[in-house]
């Protein structure tokens, strides 16, 4: 009898309460990426490459400039970031920043659950896979389904590694295998600037079969590959700013294919840098490149990285202003339409998208309206509701009674706190619905008994 009673409740909390978990309403149809490439360019200042900027050496001379034009011709295509800064111009730091959304982010916090882009991935069922030829460091692998990575950091000797987990396609590990194998080739018999080159083609070249293999054999997975090429850190530091200049120029001609496959592909490209690089000229009358240490960290050659980013939601255009490399991790995801926030992050999402999303949450189930210029554009009742495909502009959102007014430029998150008056007046409907339909369903059972 009491099993029958229990039983009876519980079913009957479950019809009369909201479904609970995240909804997406669609307001507008919205074209949202496969998947998405993050391209980042070990040591890659944009006052290098930039047409609004002029490098310097550290004693403020006038330094040249790449011809970068393949990459300039995606960033016509797509949203380029004028200014974006490096908050800790090291490798480690930035990787770090990049991954988690937190200006001061070290590998550690990269550990944490939830802190990375990683994270918010796999929430949403992407294969997280990268190639990485620098800041690679242990807990960035771990956030990895499958990495192909330099253990060595070195073009002289490098030493390709592979970690995988039982999450990745078998097909796919047996083809990042034979890339691991495949370095060598790329390498011998090459010196100097060519070699360089030819470590940044590899990295390129096994990231672009890796994205075309899989949307040809894997098309319903979504996947998040990360790539770090090295070698226009290493020359900007041990070649001086000639052959880092020759460097750019010749991973320009690399990174279009790349592009071309995401292109092709539905995927978005977002093209970066770990931090950029200063020049000082030594006693000896030549230059030496770094941007890690005090006399180099400050300088704004060390910290201002390009941004570019394409895709099929990405606007065309140039965005003025200054931002901070922690806002790329929640921009990524803003592009990728994963509606998640990261547990550590001082970053802003940068408006590069054609549309913005709304995303309302709320402690318990409330009745949401949206509406804009007085028109009701939908009413839902829900704890976590996102509202997809919103053009830019004001709106006004009614959550339980409350009325706020959003200004929208691009995706947000709404968290409303429901009062103790709302929670407790919640429960005494719920509690007097199930007194009363489970006690005219006990009497009804007790007769037939």
């Amino acid at each position: 009898m009491q099993t029958r009673q229990v039983v009876l409740i519980a079913l009957i909390v479950c019809l009369i309460l909201p479904i609970a978990g995240a909804t997406d309403v669609i307001i507008n149809p919205v074209t949202s990426p496969n998947g998405a490439v993050l391209l980042i360019v070990d040591g890659l200042g944009s006052s290098y490459f930039y047409p609004e900027f002029v490098p310097h050496d550290l004693d403020g001379n006038e330094l040249m400039k790449a011809e970068a034009n393949d990459i300039m011709l995606i960033a016509d295509g797509g949203a380029r970031i004028l200014d974006v800064r490096a908050p800790q111009p090291r490798t480690t730091l930035g990787h770090s920043v990049l991954a988690t959304g937190y200006s001061r982010a070290d590998p550690l916090l990269v550990e944490f659950n939830d802190a990375t882009i990683f994270d918010a991935a796999h929430k949403h069922d992407y294969l997280c896979i990268a190639v990485m030829q620098k800041g690679d460091f242990e807990t960035l692998r771990a956030k990895q389904d499958a990495i192909l990575f330099d253990s060595s950091n070195s073009i002289k000797t490098p030493a390709a590694d592979l970690e995988s987990n039982a999450q990745v396609p078998v097909d796919v590990i047996e083809l990042m295998q034979e890339w691991q194998n495949d370095v060598s080739s790329y390498l011998d018999g090459r010196e100097g600037v060519e070699r360089y080159a030819a470590y940044n083609r590899w990295g390129i070249d096994a990231s672009d079969a890796i994205a075309r293999y899989m949307r040809d054999h894997h098309p319903d997975q979504k996947f998040l590959l990360t790539v770090n090429v090295g070698a226009v850190d290493l020359a900007g530091h041990y070649m001086g700013p000639e052959r880092y200049i020759e460097l750019i120029e010749e991973l320009d001609e690399d990174v279009y294919k790349l592009y071309l496959t995401c292109l092709e592909n539905n995927l978005a490209l977002i093209i970066t840098a770990d931090h950029g690089m200063t020049f000082a000229m030594t006693e000896k009358g030549r230059y030496v490149g770094g941007h890690a240490s005090e006399k180099y960290a400050g300088v704004v050659e060390s910290r201002r990285i390009p941004l570019i980013a394409s895709g099929p939601n990405v606007r065309i255009d140039v965005i003025d202003g200054t931002y901070g490399q922690e806002d790329v991790a929640p921009t990524l995801l803003s592009i990728l339409d994963v509606p998640e926030t990261l547990q550590h992050s001082d970053g802003n999402i940068i408006p590069v998208k054609k549309y913005a999303n709304l995303r309302i949450i709320a402690e318990s189930p409330l009745k949401i309206t949206l509406q804009r210029n007085d028109a009701t554009l939908y009413s839902i009742t829900g704890e976590d509701v996102t509202f997809i495909g919103l053009a830019p502009g004001n709106y006004t959102v009614s959550t339980g009674g409350r009325t706020m007014s959003v200004n929208l430029r691009s995706d947000q998150v709404i968290e409303i706190e429901t009062s103790s008056y709302d929670k407790t007046a919640l429960a005494a409907v719920m509690i007097s619905t199930i007194m009363i339909g489970g006690g005219l369903t006990i009497r009804r059972i007790t007769r037939e008994d």
